[in-house]
């Protein structure tokens, strides 16, 4: 896997004495492992490993995407005070590279959390942006789409409008993986058929979130597809 590769990219690089392509490749390493629903608690010690390695030899770069990295996973787990939370979600920038990173991380950090009008805020200033990570940017449509069901159990138009975007863009990119994305898809498919009353079909559509989740390891994901279908049961 992706993961995979990034993870012996950075023991390569250790082992040859590049620690600038080795802690790179750690960071990535770290950041395909959250995304695919990796155990928290264990992220959490490679971050603080390779953050050890950052400090050791000075790699001021890597280390701000590693620190984002650290603080999402900490505060996740419950290692981080609220109050961090918020502190970050107001440090946001409105241009380069690094504060688009820095919005995303807010948006997982909201909608996981449970702050999902805080999540859907965000999400719409990313979408606004210039698209720079495609995974990234999928992620944030996903969960803002999902963010509009949760902030309220009737759809207003603008966050119908919202819903049915993010619909759309994860039907794209399901297109070129449907390992990556189907599951995503079915489970907006399945909010948006919940919310306006189509009971049998949205069933459906949860089941097949959950089995596509299922499928492909997405643990974190299959756990949210049957929350959501239990509150729509």
């Amino acid at each position: 896997s992706c993961a995979d590769m990034l993870k012996r990219g950075f023991e390569i690089g250790l082992s040859i004495g590049d620690t600038q392509v080795a802690l790179l490749n750690g960071v990535h390493y770290i950041q395909k492992c959250f995304l695919s629903g990796t155990n928290l608690s264990i992220l959490k010690k490679e971050c603080d490993y390779q953050m050890r390695l950052i400090e050791a030899h000075s790699q001021p770069v890597t280390k701000i995407y590693l620190v984002a990295l650290q603080e999402t996973i900490s505060m996740l787990i419950g290692q981080a005070e609220p109050s961090n939370l918020k502190q970050s979600d107001e440090d946001v920038s409105e241009v380069g590279e690094f504060p688009l990173s820095k919005v995303f991380h807010s948006v997982m950090r909201n909608f996981w959390l449970g702050h999902v009008e805080r999540c859907l805020y965000y999400a719409k200033r990313y979408s606004a942006k210039s698209v720079i990570a495609q995974l990234k940017t999928t992620l944030v449509v996903f969960y803002g789409g999902l963010s509009c069901f949760q902030c309220s159990k009737k759809l207003n138009k603008k966050r119908s409008q919202l819903a049915k975007k993010a619909i759309n863009v994860l039907r794209e990119r399901g297109e070129k993986s449907a390992w990556n994305f189907q599951g995503k898809i079915h489970l907006l498919e399945a909010e948006m058929l919940s919310s306006t009353g189509k009971k049998d079909k949205a069933r459906v559509s949860f089941n097949a979130a959950i089995s596509a989740a299922k499928s492909s390891k997405f643990v974190h994901e299959q756990g949210l597809a049957c929350e959501l279908a239990a509150f729509h049961c």
